[in-house]
């Protein structure tokens, strides 16, 4: 049998541990780096694609205003500087119909991207082939569905990219 004192014992305990539990916990890489801002200067365009490296950089300036976590602000006055290169972009085949015709189509887009840190003058990340991609479908009009796919891949590569800069670049 428990005596009253034990027992208010671990009613105390109990309190004392319970804040705890519920304490901030952050896999962010900007927490304890001090990373506060981001510059994203244009990105190079080695693909044959004319626009590409505009407009996923305008990409990944929309998913850092999103996300929230960095303020993204001229290179002079950023931490962090986010650099990269469109490299190419292929389109293949992604799903067949009769007669072996192809009735959707994968746009796959390419990337290098470093992340350094202007502070400590350091790369914290570098990833040499990153791949977004989108899919659209051959009976849409084409210019159009492809505009929309290569739009999905941007869009997969901006998140990819904003979440390492919040982890490190796992």
């Amino acid at each position: 049998m428990i005596t009253s004192q034990k027992w208010s014992a671990c009613c105390l305990l109990l309190i004392m541990y319970l804040p705890l539990s519920c304490a901030y916990y952050s896999t962010s890489a900007t927490g304890s780096g001090g990373i506060r801002s981001v510059a994203v200067p244009l990105l190079d365009n080695e693909s044959l694609e004319a626009g590409i490296h505009q407009a996923l950089t305008d990409s990944l300036i929309q998913g850092f205003v999103s996300d929230g976590a960095l303020r993204v602000v001229e290179e002079d006055q950023a931490d962090a500087v986010l650099q990269g290169t469109v490299l190419e972009i292929k389109e293949e085949p992604f799903t067949y119909g009769g007669q072996a015709s192809a009735e959707q189509y994968q746009i796959s887009v390419y990337v290098k991207m470093a992340f350094y840190d202007t502070r400590e003058k350091q790369t914290l990340w570098e990833i040499d082939r990153m791949r977004g991609y989108g899919i659209y479908d051959a009976a849409s009009q084409r210019d159009l569905a492809r505009t929309q796919g290569i739009g999905d891949a941007l869009r997969m590569l901006s998140k990819d990219v904003v979440d390492r800069t919040q982890v490190g670049g796992w």
